[in-house]
């Protein structure tokens, strides 16, 4: 594989801010689990008890607010929302009178939200709360996300002849219907799982109650003496990795002589409900254990994505505590191992109470609901995850996108209580990053680990921050580490397609434990993170290699069925 050559660095890469010029902050997995609903109405409960307490902010805010209505009402505002703002780019906000001064007042009232909590006496946790829960009204009530302060939309109903109306209530009746009364992110009929994605060639051959293990049909006439097992999160199905086949992590990693393999975690019922950390931990260790027979050789490359990595790196470390020396290498993308509450923003809205009531709720149900991950998701981001999406569906009347990502992503499952609890305790106790875990019996201790770890994160992941990702760098040896960041978000990090000429990653070969020093060092790199992965992978694994094997699994494992399998296909 070719060698990938530096780009010249300059300065400090600028890869903090998002497209509208805000920091971002992260759900962070395991918090967002634990969200606290009683909490949001507090926070209002605490604005309008500050407003009380402090008139004088409030009139402030009222008599500069009544000052910009005013000037607006006067023609005389030079307000104007954001160039950067995608929901005013329609030439009527510009042009017409009355939209003009209907997004003007739309921006004085942000500003006098901004101006209020600037003011108030607000500090801390409640201060942050009250930021958050602003910012979502803002998302929430702009004029935008009606048919009669979206110019667009209106438009659009006179040139269809009122077609586009039409056409949106038939989209909020099937939500309602099949998405929980959420405005679809994607077309569900888009794509088939098996034929449009999930389609690289392979036989599952395992199966138990918990997981199927799919072998993937080798590429290449000789492969790496060293096969990779695929770990995904349990929150999403777990082709993400084999998108459509121009989206395949799968398809690169088996075109460089990589045998791939690969978990597919069966969507959990209520009579699931015990299945915990440990028996993720233990399925993966399972998997490593069949992969070992099925190809005869001595270690796996382990790899573990989202919360499929908690599972992987807590496997990893009940194998080391055993004395199992079975892996050849481990990697971990876009994960968090140490969890803070200061990297997002559903860390404000965590509590003791709120994390009871969470396990009271899945204990009493036995599952934590595809309704409860899709909500949990969307309520960091409202703008993002739903306002635009009731926009283009329900006001512009239009058809649901068609895209293998997005299809992906409303492809959600369940948790088991089990394992929704261990992730709670982890969100408030963060056992694993104090080495206070104890998995299978056994206490995990990361920084024991001996063999080689890859640590990647992107800069633009809301989900998992890069810099709560970085962290993990600090609990492994570092000698035998390397952390990678990609200029991606959550999901594009693997899926992204080969041709995509404005990847880049940045690389260094220190790991303090601030990550803003290790910033300071990196190297810019061009192209995809990919690339140098799987030529890690090559670097760690065995020489020489052996001939591929011309049939799936052996005779104590066979060919069960095709792949993507029976599990992955489950609702």
């Amino acid at each position: 594989m070719a060698e990938q050559q530096p780009t010249e660095k300059k300065h400090r890469p600028d890869i903090e801010q998002n497209a509208s010029g805000q920091r971002d902050r992260g759900i962070s997995l395991s918090a967002g689990l634990g969200i606290d609903s009683k909490a949001f109405m507090e926070t209002w409960g605490d604005i309008f008890e500050t407003s009380l307490q402090q008139p004088q902010a409030l009139w402030n805010v009222t008599q500069s607010l009544l000052n910009d209505a005013f000037e607006i009402v006067m023609g005389k505002s030079d307000l104007t929302p954001p160039t950067q703002d995608r929901r005013f780019q329609d030439p009527a906000w510009h042009e017409s009178p009355i939209y003009r001064r209907l997004g003007q007042s739309y921006v004085a009232w942000t500003h006098a939200l901004d101006g209020w909590l600037e003011e108030s006496r607000l500090e801390g946790m409640q201060r942050e709360r009250a930021r958050y829960v602003l910012d979502a009204a803002k998302d929430i009530l702009a004029p935008v996300n009606t048919l009669l302060g979206n110019p667009e939309a209106l438009r659009i109903a006179r040139e269809t002849k009122g077609k586009s109306i039409v056409k949106g209530l038939k989209n909020l009746v099937d939500d309602l219907q099949h998405n929980h009364g959420y405005p679809a992110a994607a077309d569900r009929h888009a794509f088939k799982v098996g034929q449009d994605v999930a389609c690289t060639e392979g036989a599952v051959i395992y199966r138990s109650e918990l997981l199927e293990l799919i072998q993937y049909q080798p590429a290449t006439d000789q492969v790496v003496d060293a096969p990779l097992l695929y770990v995904f999160s349990q929150v999403n199905r777990f082709y993400l990795g084999d998108l459509t086949p121009d989206r395949s992590l799968f398809k690169r990693l088996l075109a460089a002589g990589i045998p791939v393999f690969a978990v597919s975690w069966r969507n959990p019922t209520a009579e699931h409900r015990n299945w915990n950390l440990d028996s993720y931990a233990d399925g993966v260790i399972q998997a490593v254990s069949i992969i070992r027979e099925v190809t005869g050789t001595d270690k796996v490359n382990l790899m573990g994505l989202c919360a499929g990595g908690l599972a992987t790196a807590a496997a990893a470390g009940a194998l080391q505590a055993r004395g199992d020396d079975w892996i050849n290498s481990l990697s971990l993308f876009v994960n968090v191992l140490d969890n803070r509450v200061e990297d997002s923003d559903f860390g404000l809205f965590v509590s003791e109470r709120s994390v009871e009531a969470q396990k009271q709720m899945t204990r009493v149900s036995g599952l934590f609901q595809e309704k409860n991950v899709f909500e949990m998701f969307a309520m960091l981001r409202f703008e993002e995850s739903i306002m635009t999406f009731l926009r283009s569906n329900y006001l512009k009347g239009e058809d649901p996108l068609k895209h293998p990502l997005l299809f992906w992503s409303i492809d959600y499952t369940r948790l088991p209580a089990g394992l929704h609890a261990d992730f709670l305790d982890l969100s408030l106790q963060n056992k694993m990053a104090k080495r206070e875990m104890k998995i299978l019996g056994k206490r995990i201790d990361l920084s024991k680990i001996e063999y080689p770890v890859y640590v990647m994160a992107g800069s633009t992941d809301h989900i998992t921050p890069w810099k709560a990702c970085y962290r993990s760098t600090q609990l492994f040896d570092n000698k035998n580490l390397k952390f990678v960041l990609t200029n991606q978000n959550h999901t594009q990090t693997i899926s992204s397609r080969d041709d995509n000429k404005h990847l880049k990653h940045w690389i260094a070969s220190d790991y303090p434990q601030d990550p803003e020093a290790w910033l300071e060092t990196v190297t810019e790199y061009k192209g995809s993170w990919v690339l140098d992965w799987i030529s890690w992978l090559q670097e760690k694994s065995p020489a020489e290699r052996k001939p591929a094997p011309s049939e799936y699994g052996n005779e104590n494992f066979q060919e069960i069925e095709p792949a993507p399998g029976r599990y992955v296909l489950e609702k």
